[in-house]
C-alpha cells in the first residue's frame, strides 16, 4: 500500500488545487487529461467489465463527497475508466473491483480540469484494502457516472488486470435479507460476507467468489489438530487465561489462517496475546472482535506481541498468517498465548488512548469498555472520531493507526492545500503534506503522535516505521 497508513490519507506528493468548473455536471471537457473518459465505451448498469490498467493521464480529485481510503488517497500510477450508463437519479448503486494487484476505484460525473475531474464532480474513492477487492457505494446524480480503476505507485504492477461489477443495491442492512442468505454484503443478501458469518464448525470459511460458508483448506504439509475447522472462526480452540494453542501455518494457498478464540467476561481486564515461533520466517498477528472488527496487530516482532485494553465482555480471536511472497505448503510450528490481566474499566476516552503500541484505538469510553464512535458520517468539524466514516461530508479523521494522544488528537477536519486554510481551526492546526489529499490536523510534539506505516521495515526495537516530529514546525516528517 502507501507509506502512510491512516483512517484517511496516506503517501504521496501533495495534489494541486482543483481549477474552477465552467462545465455543467456531466459533461467531458476538451483538457487532454479528460480523454479517458470521452473515449469510454458506454456500458449499461448492470455493468461486468474486465480490463487491464493501460492509461495514465487523470489524477484522483483532492476530495470526493464519501471516501474510504485507509491508506491514502494516493493514485499516482497507470488507471482506466469504464463508463457507466442508464442509471437513475436519486438510486443508489454499488461498485465492485477484483483484482490480483493492490488496486482503488474512485467515481466521477464529469471530467473538467486539465489534470482530471473536479473535486466536485467526484462521488467516491474507495482505498479501503490492501487486498484485491475494493466495494464502494455512489448514489446516482445523472444517467452517467464514470469508474476510474487507478494504481497508487507511477509504475504499473505485476499483474494489471482488473474485473469491475456496477449494480443496483438491493440492501442497506441484514435485517432485509432472507433465512438462506442472512447478510447484507456490499447491496446484495448473500450467505457470508466474512468468515466470522460462518457459524458452522464444518463449514468455517466464508468463499469470497461466491459469498458461501464452506469446509477448511488443509494443503499444509503437515498441520495442527485444529485444522481445517480452525480456518474460521466458528471452529477456532477456545483458551483460558494462561493457556496456549500450539499450531501450524503455512503459506498455501497464500491467505492460509488458523483462528483461536478466547472469552471476556470482565471489563477492564486487559488482555496480552503472544505468537512466538522459531526461525526466520515472517508470522504475523491480528484480533478481532466477534464482529470480524480488527482491534490490533503485530507484523514485525518475533515473537509477534499485541496488548488489548478496556474490552467489552465476549468473544475475541486471534488470527495467525504466514506472510510469504510465493505459496509454501511447508508447516512451521507457532504457539499462540493469551494473558488475562484484572483490572478496572475505562472512565473516559483518554483511558481509550493510553495502550496504543499494537492496539487501534477505540474511540467512546462506554460502561467501562472502549468501543469505536459509531459517527455515520454525521460527525461535524471539530467533533471526535476514530475513522473517517465517522465525520461529515468533506472532513477526514486524523486517525492513523497506532500513535499517542488519539483521544484528543482524532477529530474531524476540513480539506487543506496551505496552513491557512487551516486557520480557522486555530493556531494548534498545521495541513498535511505527506498525503494525496490533505486535510487539517493538530501540531505534533513527539514522533509518537506521527502516522505509521505498516508495510514499511521499522527501526530496530520498533513495532512500526513512524514518521518523525519536526518539534519546531508541528509537522510529522518522512
Amino acid at each position: 500500500m502507501l507509506v502512510v497508513v491512516a483512517a484517511c490519507g496516506g503517501g504521496g506528493k501533495s495534489h494541486p488545487a482543483d481549477a474552477p468548473v465552467d462545465t455543467p455536471p456531466d459533461t467531458i471537457s476538451g483538457f487532454a487529461a479528460c480523454k479517458e473518459l470521452a473515449s469510454a465505451p458506454a456500458m449499461p448498469v448492470p455493468v461486468h467489465a474486465t480490463g487491464m490498467l493501460s492509461g495514465a493521464d487523470l489524477v484522483a480529485p483532492s476530495m470526493c463527497d464519501a471516501i474510504n481510503a485507509p491508506y491514502g488517497m494516493e493514485s499516482a500510477g497507470p488507471d482506466s475508466v469504464v463508463r457507466v450508463d442508464g442509471l437513475v437519479p436519486g438510486t443508489a448503486y454499488d461498485v465492485r473491483l477484483t483484482a490480483a494487484a493492490d488496486l482503488s476505484f474512485y467515481v466521477v460525473t464529469g471530467c473538467s480540469t486539465m489534470t482530471g475531474p473536479a473535486s466536485s464532480e467526484c462521488k467516491l474513492f474507495v482505498d479501503a484494502t490492501a487486498t484485491g477487492e475494493e466495494v464502494g457505494r455512489f448514489v446516482a446524480s445523472g444517467a452517467t457516472a464514470y469508474v476510474i480503476v487507478d494504481y497508487f505507485q507511477s509504475h504499473p504492477p505485476n499483474d494489471t488486470s482488473w474485473a469491475v461489477d456496477v449494480y443496483e443495491e438491493q440492501c442497506t442492512a441484514s435485517a432485509q435479507c432472507s433465512a438462506a442468505t442472512p447478510v447484507c454484503h456490499d447491496g446484495e443478501c448473500v450467505q457470508c460476507a466474512t468468515s466470522f458469518d460462518c457459524k458452522d464448525a464444518s463449514a468455517p470459511r466464508c468463499d469470497t467468489s461466491t459469498y458461501t460458508c464452506g469446509p477448511g483448506m488443509d494443503l499444509c504439509l503437515t498441520d495442527d489438530n485444529g485444522e481445517p475447522g480452525n480456518d474460521g472462526p466458528a471452529g477456532a480452540a477456545v483458551l483460558a487465561s494462561g493457556a496456549s494453542f500450539d499450531g501450524l501455518i503455512c503459506a498455501a494457498p497464500r491467505g492460509e489462517a488458523d483462528f483461536i478464540a478466547f472469552d471476556v467476561a470482565s471489563i477492564g481486564d486487559t488482555w496480552d496475546i503472544t505468537l512466538a515461533w522459531s526461525g526466520t520466517r515472517d508470522l504475523d498477528l491480528e484480533l478481532y472482535d466477534a464482529t470480524g472488527a480488527r482491534l490490533g496487530m503485530s507484523f514485525w516482532e518475533h515473537p509477534e506481541h499485541v496488548r488489548l485494553t478496556y474490552l467489552a465482555p465476549g468473544r475475541y480471536y486471534a488470527r495467525v498468517t504466514e506472510y510469504s511472497q510465493t505459496t509454501d505448503a511447508t508447516g512451521i510450528p507457532y504457539t499462540l498465548t493469551v494473558q488475562r490481566m484484572a483490572g478496572t474499566g475505562c472512565t473516559s476516552a483518554a483511558d481509550c488512548a493510553v495502550e496504543y503500541r499494537n492496539q487501534i484505538f477505540r474511540g467512546e469510553c462506554s460502561a467501562g469498555a472502549c468501543v469505536s464512535i459509531q459517527g455515520n458520517g454525521s460527525v461535524p468539524e471539530g467533533g471526535a472520531c476514530d475513522s473517517v466514516s465517522d465525520c461529515a461530508s468533506r472532513l477526514s479523521c486524523s486517525s492513523f493507526f497506532f500513535v499517542a494522544n488519539a483521544s484528543t488528537r482524532d477529530v474531524c477536519a476540513r480539506d487543506c492545500a496551505t496552513d491557512t486554510d487551516c486557520a480557522p481551526l486555530g493556531a494548534s492546526y498545521v495541513c498535511t503534506t505527506y498525503l494525496q489529499a490533505n486535510f487539517c490536523v493538530q501540531k505534533c510534539t513527539s514522533d509518537a503522535q506521527c502516522p505509521t506505516s505498516l508495510s514499511s521495515q521499522p527501526g530496530a526495537g520498533q513495532p512500526w516505521a513512524r514518521l518523525t516530529c519536526d518539534v519546531a514546525s508541528g509537522r510529522c516528517l518522512p
